[in-house]
């Protein structure tokens, strides 16, 4: 199990990577909550969830969602007891409740999947003695289940089990991950500590199980979290048979009947300040030395470490005063798996990574939710900074030591950030969930109003020239939003025109990765602007684009990102794969989706829940996706007569045309077009963009319902431009497909129409209850 916890978190380090990269915060718990699914997913079941790396072109995964909702579920109920009435609802009446016929349907899924695995594990049951199984290397915990128990085994049985190992698996380990990091971020002595540890036990290398066993200040981290922030943090009993509390702290013994429901509030014993000195304070050296007693509560045996009969202190050791998994017969089943998941998780971590709070959120009091375990409110928001194998050990001694001063955020390299994104490890698409972060981020950040309206309004006209001389297609298109938001996308159409001028303008030849740093820093000026007083002296693109900024919270990471595309246009001529090709469309084209979306908006009640929100996100990137797709696929020649050819290497061999007959088709007339060869490619290059316009347009009616139309019409004249190349008989070397000017007023009719069926699809979801899912 060790070893599949390190395996899953290591894919973990993608994601961190890419937002220590940019210097931004990192919502942990959102990391926490999809990897422990992961790591669930293939320890207990054998079955790849693959929710932390979900591509964000497509929508969660059916059996993803039927866990959440499960999950969902499950909090929704212990969160308050008569909401297990609803579990009693016959199936006759369950269409009156939407939330009911939901849960089941998710829970009919989530059992098909596990019936599935159990199936597969018993018809590949391996006939070996109990040490041997013990003794085999990977495999499901459920493989390990099924050889070892054989016949013996009952799936329904064994099918609840494995639900009660998800729920301890996932979501009560993300909890016990969260607020651990919460305390380590704001305790810097007990997170040297931890360092220190981890770097004196493992010297560098990946975790054993013997190692883990080592790991006993670190262990006692995970310990004081749980109590801290227990999971769940009330438990419900019904008692069989009259008895008699004894008094403890209270004036006098409590007498309960038989079937009385008892509520245990695990949150306020863990912090009760009769059995816990310094109840509020995240203390791990407290678990090393006996405390409490018979002085502390009448009848208590109090707390002993030489009463801790494995790797962790239990409801024996401390006579039932910490109780993160209840105890007794009805004690969870998972809690060992979810401590050393927990531990595991955290050294790997903390391994590369260290942690302090966020500094665009300093001062803010961490809000909590409660459930089946205890959530944040609004995610957990810490800056990451990457450890180097040299600097651990000297990391930890640093925050040691009483001259040390608090843990500040690196800028990045000004001299090689740019550059940086053309590496291999960095050619990625950002997921959607790290984009949600960073809207709901940038959205609570004050901004003041300009001084001088005069020069703004004069700002954006010179957008609003720029875009109708350059882009009359787009500039179309924005006809139709409002006022503000038509001068906040023309803003923006200029940054992203003049970003583009630097390696595709006439003076292209000259640029060089220092101009596009430059240019890099100029941006963050003028974000930093969007804070402050907006004067009149300022360059009026800057001042447009900064007051855009302050006006929708546009966040900064899709800007750089775009940069970041025109340093691969610096470097590459080429793209070997569609998954390269992918990332320079993103950062071209689908950049400018998510430049735009805060313009656009949100529609609050078709992105009810984060899932939704990242949906809508996914399918703006998309858009953007499909629009530089269109454009590669429109450009073929043009970009050939420039030595660059952008549609992947590998599906032109794939149906046997080389690099050598595309350059000479651009510049031979007649050549290749006409073969069949050529046009099943093109089909096949269309069929990829016409799905990626799918995607972008399942996601307009996220949209705010004044500003879908323009989307729309965008997205229906621009998909046209592959007909277009259809009706020329898909000569792309000679000839400019475009869509003309009654065609275009055709679409953007169309566009209406779809707009009208969308806004029924939305009220429906509202009244059916389908804000939670649009599948």
């Amino acid at each position: 199990l060790v070893d599949q916890f390190s395996a899953c978190t290591t894919a973990a380090f993608k994601v961190l990577d890419q937002q220590v990269r940019y210097n931004e915060p990192v919502d942990m718990e959102s990391v926490y909550l999809n990897l422990t699914l992961d790591i669930v997913g293939l320890a207990v079941f054998g079955v790849d969830f693959r929710a932390l790396e979900q591509p964000p072109d497509e929508p969660q995964s059916p059996i993803v969602r039927a866990v959440y909702r499960v999950l969902k579920e499950t909090g929704y109920r212990a969160d308050d007891p008569t909401n297990l009435l609803l579990s009693k609802v016959p199936d006759a009446l369950s269409p009156l409740f939407p939330t009911v016929t939901d849960f089941r349907a998710s829970l009919q899924k989530l059992d098909e999947v596990l019936d599935e695995a159990i199936a597969e594990a018993q018809q590949n049951k391996a006939d070996l003695d109990a040490e041997s199984l013990q003794m085999r290397s990977g495999g499901s915990l459920l493989r390990f289940l099924i050889d070892l128990r054989g016949e013996d085994v009952a799936s329904e049985q064994l099918r609840d089990d494995l639900r009660t190992l998800l729920i301890a698996g996932h979501e009560t380990v993300a909890s016990i991950l969260t607020w651990a990091t919460f305390e380590l971020a704001l305790n810097p002595e007990v997170l040297a500590s931890a360092l220190r540890e981890i770097d004196e036990v493992l010297q560098g290398r990946i975790p054993t199980y013997d190692d883990v066993r080592e790991l006993k200040y670190l262990r006692l981290v995970v310990v004081e979290a749980l109590r801290m922030y227990p999971a769940p943090p009330s438990l419900f009993r019904r008692a069989l048979a009259s008895d008699t509390l004894p008094r403890g702290t209270a004036a006098a013994e409590v007498p309960i009947g038989r079937g009385t429901l008892i509520t245990i509030q695990t949150a306020m014993l863990h912090r009760n300040p009769h059995v816990y000195a310094e109840p509020d304070r995240f203390w791990p050296e407290r678990w090393l030395e006996p405390f409490g007693g018979e002085d502390a509560v009448p009848g208590w045996k109090g707390y002993d470490p030489a009463r801790v009969t494995g790797l962790y202190p239990n409801e024996i050791a401390t006579d039932y005063a910490f109780v993160p998994f209840a105890g007794g017969e009805y004690k969870c089943i998972g809690d060992q798996f979810a401590l050393l998941e927990a531990e595991v998780v955290l050294v790997d971590l903390l391994r590369r990574f260290s942690f302090s709070p966020c500094k665009k959120t300093e001062g803010k009091k961490m809000g909590m939710t409660t459930g089946a375990t205890i959530h944040t409110n609004g995610g957990l928001l810490v800056d990451v900074k990457k450890r180097t194998d040299k600097a651990s050990s000297r990391l930890a001694e640093s925050m040691l030591s009483p001259m040390t001063t608090p843990i500040v955020r690196m800028e990045k390299n000004m001299s090689t950030r740019v550059a940086q994104r053309i590496e291999p490890e960095a050619l990625v698409v950002p997921t959607a969930a790290e984009l949600r972060m960073l809207f709901t981020e940038q959205a609570m950040t004050l901004k003041r109003e300009p001084q001088d309206p005069k020069a703004i309004e004069s700002a954006y006209e010179k957008c609003r020239e720029i875009t109708r001389e350059y882009s009359k297609t787009f500039f179309l298109g924005s006809q139709l939003l409002d006022f503000d938001e038509q001068r906040a996308v023309w803003a923006i159409y200029n940054w992203c025109r003049s970003t583009d001028e630097l390696v595709d303008g006439p003076m292209a030849e000259k640029t060089t990765m220092a101009d596009l740093e430059a240019w890099e820093d100029r941006l963050q000026a003028t974000f930093e602007m969007s804070a402050r007083e907006l004067g009149g002296s300022t360059n009026w693109e800057d001042l447009s684009m900064a007051d855009s900024i302050r006006r929708f919270s546009l966040i900064q990471r899709p800007f750089q990102d775009m940069i970041g595309g025109m340093a691969m246009d610096l470097v590459k001529e080429r793209y070997e794969t569609y998954q390269e090709l992918e990332v320079y469309c993103y950062r071209v084209a689908g950049t400018v989706g998510l430049m735009t979306l805060p313009v656009l908006g949100f529609d609050g009640m078709q992105n009810f829940t984060q899932e939704l929100q990242e949906q809508t996100i996914a399918a703006a990137m998309q858009l953007g996706v499909a629009f530089q797709l269109t454009n590669i696929l429109r450009d073929v020649g043009e970009d050939a007569r420039r030595g660059r050819i952008y549609v992947p290497l590998e599906d032109l061999r794939r149906f046997g045309i080389s690099e050598e007959e595309v350059l000479e088709a651009a510049n031979t007339p007649g050549l290749l077009y006409h073969e069949d060869r050529w046009r099943d490619f093109m089909e096949f290059q269309f069929a990829r963009c016409e799905r990626a316009y799918e995607i972008a347009e399942s996601g307009i009616v996220g949209l705010s319902e004044v500003n879908r139309l323009g989307v729309m019409a965008a997205l229906k004249v621009y998909g046209a431009i592959m007909d277009a190349v259809r009706t020329n008989k898909y000569d792309n070397f000679s000839r400019r497909a475009y869509v003309d000017l009654g065609e275009k007023f055709l679409l953007m009719g169309k566009a209406w129409w779809k707009v009208q069926e969308l806004q029924q699809v939305a009220e429906e979801n509202v009244r059916s209850g389908r804000i939670f899912s649009r599948s």
